[in-house]
C-alpha cells in the first residue's frame, strides 16, 4: 500500500497547456489594471460625493433654521415640527432635531429607512458627513440650533453600483480575454502542432522530406527555419545512409566483376521458387579453354573474356530468367515456367550459337571459348541443392563427353 502511495506521489503532475497560461496571465493583467484604476477612482468618488453630502446638508439646514425661526421663538411645537417634517422627509437625512436656546428639543424627525442604521460606526464616520449644526437666528440672535444627521442610503447605493460596475467590467474583460486568448492562442499553437506534428512523423515514419510551413510569428519562424534546416541535414543523412546499405546490398548479391547476381543470391532466388506450382530448370555451364587464357594473356585478358560470356548469356534469356557467376568461370542459368524441355533446347541453342562469335581482346589477339552445359528439370518434391547437384553433376559429364550439353 505504501508503494503504491509513493508511486503515486512521484508521477509527474499534468503540465499546463499555454491557453491556461496565457488566459491566467491575462487575468492577472486585467485584476491589477482594474484594481490599480478601480480603487483610486473609487476613493475619489465617494469623497467627492462626502463633499457634496456636507454642502447640502448644510443647505438643508440652513433651510429648516430660517424656515423654523418663528415656531422656535415662540415655542410652538407643533408648527416647529410641521417645517422640520415637509423639508427633512425630501431630503437625504437620517436624523433632524430642532432645539431652543435653552437646548430643550421641540422637534424631531427621523427616516423609516434603517440603511443608516446598518452602516457600522467607524465606516459611517468614514463614508458619511459629520452631524451638522445650524444656529437659527432671529434678529441677529440666536434663538435655537438645527442638528442633522446625514443619511446612508445614496452612498450605500453609489457603493452597490460603483461595485456592480467593476465586477461587470471584470467579466466583460474577461470574456474580452478569453476570447483575444483563443484567437491568439489558436494562431500560435497551431503553429506549434505544426512543428510538433512534422517532429513526430520525422521519428516515426522516418519522414525526413516534410517540412514546417513559415510562421507570422518572427521568433516561431526563425524555430521552423532550424527545424527545417535539420531535417534537411537529416533527410541528406538518410538518403546517404540508404545509398550505402543499397550499395552494401547490390555488393553482397552480386558478382563485382560481372555485375550479375552471386551464389548467394541465385541460391536465395532457387530457394523462392515453388515447384510444385510451376516447373523450372537450372542450368550450369563452365568455360572451356578459360586457364589458357589466363595462362597466355593474363588476369586481366581473363577478366574481360569473363565479362563478355556474362554479357552473351544476359542476352540469351528471358526477362524473367536469371543468369549467376557461381565463381572462377562456372555460370548458372534459372529457366522460369517451363513446359517442355524443348523450351530449355532453345535458350542453349542461342547461347552455343553466341559463344561461337570470337572474342577479341584488348589487344586484338581472337579468343575461342565454348560452354560445356548440364541442366535440369524440376519436380514437385526437388529441392534446391538437389537441383544444383543435378544440373553440377550433368556439366560435368558433358565436359569429359568433349563439349556440349548434357541433361540429367
Amino acid at each position: 500500500m505504501n508503494h503504491i502511495f509513493a508511486s503515486n506521489a512521484n508521477m509527474p503532475k499534468p503540465r499546463p497547456t499555454l491557453r491556461n497560461m496565457f488566459q491566467r496571465i491575462h487575468l492577472m493583467i486585467i485584476a491589477i489594471t482594474l484594481l490599480m484604476a478601480g480603487i483610486p477612482l473609487s476613493v475619489l468618488s465617494v469623497f467627492t460625493l462626502k463633499t457634496y453630502a456636507e454642502h447640502n446638508l448644510q443647505l438643508v439646514a440652513s433651510t429648516i433654521s430660517y424656515t423654523s425661526a418663528a415656531a422656535v421663538v415662540f415655542g410652538d411645537k407643533p408648527a416647529a415640527q410641521e417645517a422640520l417634517t415637509l423639508i427633512a422627509r425630501k431630503e437625504q437625512i437620517y436624523q433632524a432635531r430642532i432645539y431652543d436656546q435653552k437646548k430643550e428639543l421641540l422637534a424631531s424627525w427621523t427616516s423609516p429607512t434603517r440603511l443608516h442604521m446598518t452602516i457600522d460606526d467607524p465606516i459611517r464616520k468614514w463614508l458619511l458627513p459629520k452631524m451638522v449644526v445650524q444656529p437659527v437666528m432671529s434678529e441677529n440672535e440666536v434663538v435655537g440650533y438645527v442638528t442633522l444627521t446625514a443619511g446612508g442610503a445614496t452612498m450605500v447605493k453609489f457603493l452597490g453600483n460603483l461595485m456592480l460596475g467593476l465586477l461587470s467590467c471584470l467579466v466583460l474583460t474577461a470574456l474580452l480575454s478569453f476570447w483575444l486568448v483563443r484567437r491568439m492562442h489558436t494562431g500560435i499553437v497551431d503553429e506549434l502542432q505544426n512543428i510538433a506534428h512534422v517532429a513526430r512523423s520525422a521519428r516515426e515514419n522516418r519522414a525526413f522530406s516534410l517540412r514546417v510551413r513559415p510562421s507570422q510569428i518572427a521568433e516561431i519562424n526563425e524555430l521552423s527555419r532550424g527545424f527545417n534546416s535539420l531535417l534537411r541535414e537529416m533527410e541528406l543523412q538518410q538518403a546517404d545512409l540508404v545509398n550505402e546499405n543499397d550499395q552494401l546490398s547490390y555488393k553482397a548479391l552480386h558478382d563485382p566483376l560481372t555485375s550479375l547476381p552471386n551464389r548467394s543470391n541465385f541460391m536465395s532466388m532457387l530457394e523462392s521458387m515453388n515447384t510444385a506450382q510451376e516447373q523450372i530448370c537450372v542450368m550450369f555451364l563452365d568455360g572451356d579453354g578459360f586457364k589458357a587464357v589466363n595462362d597466355t594473356w593474363g588476369h586481366a585478358a581473363g577478366d574481360y573474356v569473363l565479362t563478355t560470356i556474362a554479357e552473351r548469356l544476359r542476352m540469351q534469356i528471358r526477362k524473367n530468367d536469371l543468369v549467376a557467376r557461381m565463381g572462377g568461370d562456372e555460370f548458372s542459368i534459372l529457366l522460369r515456367h517451363i513446359a517442355h524441355k524443348d523450351d530449355v533446347m532453345q535458350i542453349i541453342d542461342k547461347i552455343v550459337k553466341a559463344m561461337r562469335e570470337t572474342i577479341y581482346l584488348p589487344n586484338g589477339e581472337p579468343v575461342f571459348i565454348s560452354l560445356s552445359i548440364g541442366f535440369t528439370l524440376s519436380h514437385e518434391q526437388s529441392t534446391p541443392v538437389e537441383l544444383l547437384e543435378k544440373a553440377d553433376a550433368a556439366m560435368y559429364h558433358s565436359k569429359h563427353s568433349g563439349g556440349g550439353w548434357s541433361f540429367s
